[in-house]
């Protein structure tokens, strides 16, 4: 069945244009001239996605999606307003439960999504529902039914929640193999690009660390987390001689090919299942806020917050590692240069939250963890960084803990490969060990 789309909006030229719109994708839509015309569309038909405009006379958008939340509830409202009715869309977030709100002019590719994302929103409440009357139909059922099923009904509750824990196990194990395949395909990004091993990683848990200050939702968060790994993937389109050279000493034809690798990151990632929203924002993860980036020269708002937020942690380890700026090789110098920056290339909001992560995190990094070799590695210890080989093979994964068996392993890997490994091991882990060895020796003493 198609969607059935409500758009609501007194300006007919904006109305006819999102019915266009609409229709092009095959979505079922209606047109309502203003809020109380749209309710009586309400009074007729299930809708399932309602896009109202804020500033409407008689009714304004925030009222009339207030009034089509309890003519049809299951409807999701999406407000479409200006940059001046911020406090509208905050009386509409907490009276009308709008699900979306964007700002005017919409950029056509954000409104498709944001559509997307209700539709799938909408499919998944109304299996929520219908689960939920499944279980209280169920459920009446059961107290009709005298007392001696009460042990078949324990042995189904039991069952159930056997089969809960089993799909919920299975789920984490499938969540824990696709974090893996995707820290490989990292490393062999990695690998290609001449970058230092486990910097994306860095520069993943920074990006994430923005977005939660930002206060993103918990599915906004995972897709920059994804995206921030999968930002330079489009680079394994590119020939090696420009791979692997700084950018700062390409010229200007190479960097005309190099200015490809977004769009060829999101061609890779758009056809992989589930990875739509991200590969947008690994297309535009190289735009700067005033339209001087690329591929795309688009600025501001039209720029996605995850593309924004991975623009500047991704540009400070170039700068860091001397391959953005001729004279800027330091992580104070990059810092410096992304303040300079801010409000020109960079989201203020986001500079400002990335500097004071810094001052916590960054500056300090390898402070945390100790490099060793084999022969210095002992049980217990836990890495702070994924173990790669010089072959760029994750050997493991960032938080084991070290056991005999991986000793074994490893001591025959080294043999067998030629090579020397080295460890990123948390200096926590290595205190740990030492207090444990020097309580067991006082107690000997003893």
């Amino acid at each position: 069945m198609s969607t059935k789309i409500l758009i609501v909006d007194d300006e007919q030229a904006i109305l006819d244009s999102l019915y266009r719109f609409c229709k092009r994708r095959k979505w079922n839509a209606f047109k309502a001239n203003g809020g109380q015309e749209a309710l009586e569309v309400l009074k007729t038909e299930t809708i399932d996605i309602i896009i109202s405009d804020m500033r409407m006379p008689e009714m304004d958008g925030a009222r009339f999606l207030e009034k089509a939340k309890d003519l049809s509830p299951k409807s999701v409202r999406i407000l479409l307003t200006g940059y001046a009715d911020m406090d509208a869309v905050i009386h509409a977030v907490n009276n009308a439960k709008i699900y979306n709100y964007l700002n005017k002019p919409w950029d056509d590719q954000m409104l498709e999504s944001v559509i997307n994302s209700a539709i799938d929103f909408k499919e998944k409440e109304d299996e929520r529902l219908h689960l939920i009357d499944e279980v209280d139909k169920k459920n009446k059922e059961l107290k009709a039914i005298n007392g001696s099923l009460e042990e078949k009904v324990k042995s189904r509750t039991e069952k159930l929640q056997a089969a809960m824990q089993k799909a919920q196990i299975s789920n984490q194990k499938v969540s824990k193999n696709f974090r893996e395949a995707l820290s490989l395909i990292t490393n062999l990004i990695e690998m290609q690009d001449g970058s230092e091993s486990n910097c994306t990683a860095i520069m993943a848990e920074t990006s994430v660390a923005l977005a939660k200050e930002l206060e993103l939702s918990p599915v906004e968060v995972e897709q920059i987390r994804i995206a921030a790994q999968l930002h330079n993937i489009g680079k394994l389109s590119l020939p090696e001689s420009i791979r692997q050279k700084p950018i700062n000493k390409l010229n200007k034809a190479e960097l005309d090919i190099y200015h490809t690798h977004p769009i060829q990151g999101e061609t890779i990632l758009s056809g992989m299942t589930g990875l739509k929203t991200v590969s947008k924002i690994v297309r535009s993860h190289q735009e700067y806020i005033y339209g001087q980036g690329f591929p795309d020269k688009i600025f501001g708002n039209q720029i996605p917050i995850g593309s924004k937020i991975i623009c500047v942690t991704s540009d400070f380890q170039k700068l860091e590692r001397n391959l953005l700026q001729d004279d800027i090789s330091t992580a104070e110098g990059a810092m410096e240069y992304i303040k300079n920056q801010s409000g020109k290339l960079y989201d203020a909001r986001i500079v400002d939250l990335f500097e004071s992560y810094f001052n916590e995190n960054l500056q300090h990094y390898r402070s945390y963890l100790s490099r060793l070799s084999l022969q210095d590695i002992k049980e217990g210890m836990v890495l702070a960084e994924n173990l790669v080989s010089s072959h760029g093979l994750m050997l493991l994964t960032k938080g084991s803990s070290i056991t005999s068996e991986n000793l074994q392993q490893l001591k025959t890997y080294e043999i067998d490969v030629g090579g020397t490994l080295i460890f990123p091991i948390l200096n926590t882990s290595i205190d740990k060990l030492r207090e444990d060895e020097s309580e067991q020796y006082l107690g000997n003493s003893k």
